[in-house]
């Protein structure tokens, strides 16, 4: 949220709660289709109900801050890989869902200027080597286009 408010995008903060219900009304939104519309709803179960499959493939995953803009809404999870015999991992995950397929090219936008402004790329190979067992096992149980490869490579690379 410091970034959104330093780059002087209009937001408003969303907490848990209200994360939970802009995903669930994103999900409902006339004009969204079926498969977009149940997979804004199985999102926010995944990331918000403790029996998800987030939790239950990470161990931990906690709600850091999210935020509602025209565009879409950008929501902050840290998630906690525990690794036998090797120190623990923790990661940040961006859940970014577009309202409409012009915000989500705005978005793009939005994310590579943060990128380009930081110079620093989000995610190296060897931190997406770390990630890729637990990118594998959760690529077949959530069905979102793209879950299994980083993204971050071709998002970069259009711009």
């Amino acid at each position: 949220m410091k970034i959104l408010g330093k780059m002087s995008v209009d937001f408003r903060e969303l907490d848990r709660d209200e994360a939970k219900k802009a995903l669930e009304r994103v999900g409902s939104s006339k004009g969204v289709t079926v498969s977009a519309g149940q997979l804004a709803k199985s999102l926010a179960l995944a990331f918000f109900l403790p029996t998800g499959v987030f939790h239950a493939m990470l161990k931990k995953v906690n709600y850091i801050s999210g935020a509602e803009m025209a565009d879409g809404i950008l929501l902050e999870f840290i998630a906690e890989i525990p690794r036998a015999f090797k120190t623990t991992l923790f990661y940040h995950i961006w859940l970014i869902v577009p309202k409409t397929g012009a915000g989500g090219e705005n978005i793009k936008e939005l994310i590579r200027t943060i990128v380009k402004k930081t110079g620093v790329d989000p995610l190296n190979e060897e931190e997406w080597k770390n990630v890729r067992p637990i990118v594998e096992k959760l690529s077949g149980r959530i069905d979102v286009r793209g879950a299994a490869e980083n993204l971050w490579k071709s998002l970069l690379k259009d711009a």
